[in-house]
């Protein structure tokens, strides 16, 4: 389909969903009468943005701040598709706040994610490298020539910019590469308020390396990434700029199939098509390796737009919960939702591995979906904005006493459909409600349902 296709409410809930965290329906109403290239013009903006949190003092109230001023930011209308890519590249770099508690560091990198997370993947790059909470989790600045620490090193080529095979399952990389690059990423310190480090030379290894021996981007010489006053390295000695000129098994830019791929799963589903990833890492190379021009190509691709991109993948507890508060209009001082967030497991600025956060149907385990559920019952039951609020007379219709009617009136604002079976148990259990008075009716049924409907099977699912 074009680019020009009127979206339609169906579509624009779809979009505003992967792109976003849901919608209100004045926000769907809008969004519906827009063009598909349109829609995501206006999604993806012109300006980049340079908001970061604010860093308190170390504990545990400043990483709660942390977390309640994203969430914020995450909720607004004109920012919503780069905040999703923000915590796209929290997931992927993924820096735990239990491993460096430190807040000032870690508001950094995700201001960060911010302000180059649409625009060069290599400046992106580059600015992790230096990044002062990266060096301290990734034991960059306890690297120097006499023990070049492998960590970081390690994670850049099989986490960030490669990935360990590629997708013919040949290896991206090997054992000597790790040792090579760990060698060049030696010499980064940062001051005692530093945010970001620097190389000193006289704690790099300034010996010979070879990386990447018969590929594209075999080289040889005292490679790294900057000098001792902060320039980069030529781009033939750079590490960073190899890992764009890598080539896979196939003769393909290793790099842009990766992020592709990964980017495209965030925002549309799993295992994507040979002939769609490298579709979409023709566009990002063509670009200069510009994130906004990748996530275009997404949303434009007809795939995005599919059944299986609406249907296959669980949702993350931030888009669960972000969606669920503004599709019922509840309003919220956010102040309990991280912890609530990770009970469901995704602590925000807190990823529990260093993979970053669960993917996929990991979501609906057993324990997390519980913790889920009852977020769904906690939301329901809300009567105060310092929790949630949630106000049943403003979302049903109060003057219709059908129970098909309220129920197609909650699901048509959630954008879901259910089963035959869970639609009947819903009309049922409203039904079972009629004998009610009409402030016990709203108090208890209705509230009763928000509940029933956040927790159907296919509302797990976007």
């Amino acid at each position: 389909m074009a680019a020009t296709d009127i979206l339609g409410r169906a579509d624009a809930a779809h979009l505003l969903r992967r792109a976003g965290f849901g919608a209100t329906p004045k926000e769907l109403a809008s969004f519906a009468q827009l063009t598909r290239g349109d829609a995501v013009a206006l999604l993806l903006g012109t300006k980049t943005r340079r908001s970061r949190p604010p860093a308190g003092k170390p504990g545990a109230a400043s990483l709660a701040k942390l977390q309640v001023w994203w969430l914020k930011q995450m909720q607004s209308p004109k920012w919503r598709l780069h905040e999703k890519v923000a915590l796209f590249w929290h997931a992927h770099f993924a820096t735990p706040w239990s491993a460096v508690p430190n807040p000032a560091q870690l508001a950094r990198q995700n201001g960060v994610f911010r302000e180059h997370g649409l625009g060069a993947f290599r400046t992106l790059l580059y600015e992790i490298t230096r990044d002062a909470a990266m060096l301290e989790f990734r034991d960059g600045v306890r690297s120097g020539p006499a023990d070049p620490n492998e960590n970081f090193a390690r994670a850049l080529l099989e986490q960030y910019a490669l990935g360990p095979r590629d997708l013919a399952g040949m290896p991206n990389y090997v054992e000597a590469d790790v040792v090579a690059f760990a060698r060049g990423l030696t010499g980064f310190q940062l001051g005692p308020k530093d945010l970001a480090g620097r190389v000193e030379l006289d704690l790099f290894d300034g010996g010979s390396k070879q990386v990447f021996v018969g590929n594209d981007a075999e080289a040889v010489g005292v490679l790294g990434v900057e000098d001792g006053s902060g320039n980069p390295l030529p781009a033939d000695r750079n590490l960073l700029d190899l890992l764009f000129t890598h080539r896979d098994s196939a003769g393909r830019p290793t790099l842009a199939r990766f992020i592709a791929a990964k980017l495209w799963e965030w925002l549309a589903y799993p295992e994507p098509e040979l002939a769609l990833v490298d579709a979409l890492a023709d566009a990002f190379v063509a670009s200069g390796y510009q994130t906004r021009a990748l996530v275009s190509a997404i949303l434009l691709r007809d795939e995005f737009w599919s059944a299986a991109a609406r249907t296959s993948t669980p949702r993350t507890p931030v888009d669960f919960a972000l969606a669920s508060l503004r599709a019922l209009g509840a309003k919220s001082s956010l102040a309990t939702l991280p912890a609530a967030l990770a009970r469901m497991g995704m602590p925000l600025f807190d990823p529990p591995a260093v993979e970053g956060f669960d993917r996929g149907e990991a979501w609906l385990s057993a324990g997390l979906l519980q913790r889920r559920l009852e977020f769904a019952q906690a939301l329901a039951a809300g009567r105060s904005s310092k929790t949630y609020a949630l106000a049943p007379k403003k979302l049903f219709d109060p003057k219709s006493t059908d129970p098909a009617a309220l129920v197609a009136g909650l699901l048509a604002a959630l954008d879901v459909v259910p089963s035959p079976a869970s639609l009947q148990v819903l009309v049922d259990y409203v039904a079972g409600g009629a004998g009610l008075d009409p402030k016990e009716f709203a108090e208890r049924t209705l509230r009763g349902e928000v509940a029933l409907a956040l927790s159907l099977p296919e509302y797990q699912l976007h």
